[in-house]
């Protein structure tokens, strides 16, 4: 089956009002101390996803990502993406010549995604994250692909002008697995079911 013939185009609405490291009255934001903010806005921290802004500038944006996750997509984007581990181990998935690869990427490790790699972050509870990912200019399409969990055969690949990776990613999410039609892999008749929280394998441990 070809890649096209599961791709589904989507557009996203304006990225909402987030913090751009300049205050009202033109002034720098003043450093802060991360892990209080985490605990400030821990309610923010909601699955599928689990993520936030904590910096949304010109040319890179900044995400804190709580575990755990409940989510079984995977993302692509025509540029690097810089993962640090806060907080407990996660597994960043990779698909790489045809087949899954599983990352285990230590609390105090850091990981390097490069550019058009289909990846999978997978949080358990417990866990917190910060990516960094350079902004995408207008126009520039990323990618939401789901595989099969049974034959690794692609399922959909939704295509974004991505304004706002917080709200359009759980929105598509959340309709994929809601269409029969569209979470059908047409080569095996599997089915990509919405996942509950991730928890980490025994053999990952």
């Amino acid at each position: 089956m070809s890649e096209d013939t599961a791709t589904t185009k989507h557009v996203n609405p304006p990225t909402p009002d987030e913090p751009t490291g300049v205050e009202p009255d033109g002034s720098v934001t003043s450093p802060f101390h991360l892990m209080k903010w985490i605990e400030t806005h821990r309610s923010d921290f909601q699955p599928p996803v689990g993520n936030k802004y904590l910096y949304s500038g010109r040319d890179f944006f900044v995400m804190v990502i709580a575990g755990p996750n409940a989510r079984n997509d995977f993302h692509k984007v025509d540029s690097e993406e810089f993962f640090t581990q806060i907080q407990g181990d996660i597994v960043v998935k990779t698909y790489e010549n045809g087949a899954i690869v599983d990352h285990l990427v230590r609390e105090g490790e850091t990981f390097f995604i490069p550019p058009n790699v289909p990846h999978a972050p997978c949080r358990p509870a417990g866990t917190l994250g910060m990516v960094v990912e350079r902004r995408r200019p207008p126009g520039e399409l990323e990618h939401q692909i789901f595989y099969c969990e049974k034959c690794n055969a692609l399922v959909e690949d939704n295509e974004f002008d991505c304004a706002d990776i917080v709200i359009a990613f759980k929105d598509a999410m959340e309709s994929f697995w809601e269409d029969p039609e569209r979470s059908t892999c047409k080569s095996c008749g599997h089915r990509v079911p919405k996942p509950g929280p991730y928890v980490m394998p025994e053999g990952l441990r």
